[in-house]
């Protein structure tokens, strides 16, 4: 999914990103900053940029341009994943709600399932809701339907809530 680069703000944050990406935290500034100066507004157009420029742009080496890029790429959902919603969706409703759920990373049928159980079907309301209450919601769900499941840890939450603001507020 494309993104206005405007949400690195967001998702190159140590709350809601993998220690591997730890790293470009400290590149955010200066990448947006020159991102806008450049007229580089997404996520798309800064996938084209060569390595060269990215360097120009701020990154120190091909070794950090290599880390954003990837970075860059990984909340991309693959068309496997989406597949799957078909088979276990049990109407339309919940079907579009799955679409938009498994735009969350690690997200796949038994999150996307508890979440929308727990009256999270859709991106904005996750943006907009706290991590305890989606704890608490979801905690409710599975003990409500006795399930064999684990609510969602404080750190998953708050990297879904991060990717939820970050997809709809800033929607290229």
């Amino acid at each position: 999914m494309n993104y206005q680069i405007q949400a690195l703000d967001i998702l190159l944050n140590e709350d809601c990103l993998l220690q591997r990406y730890f790293p470009l935290i400290q590149y955010k500034e200066i990448l947006m900053k020159n991102f806008v100066k450049n007229h580089t507004f997404s996520k798309t157009e800064c996938l084209e940029l060569p390595d060269e420029i990215l360097i120009e742009m701020g990154l120190p080496n091909e070794e950090m341009v290599r880390l954003f890029q990837r970075f860059l790429v990984m909340y991309d959902v693959k068309d496997s994943k989406l597949k799957e919603i078909e088979e276990i969706a049990a109407n339309e409703a919940e079907a579009d709600s799955f679409r938009e759920l498994y735009l969350l990373p690690g997200v796949k049928a038994v999150r996307a399932k508890l979440y929308y159980d727990a009256n999270y079907k859709s991106l904005s309301q996750i943006a907009s809701a706290f991590p305890e209450q989606i704890i608490h919601d979801t905690s409710r769900v599975i003990l409500q339907k006795g399930l064999k499941l684990k609510a969602p840890l404080p750190k998953e939450v708050r990297t879904h809530i991060a990717v939820a603001k970050a997809l709809t507020i800033y929607a290229a």
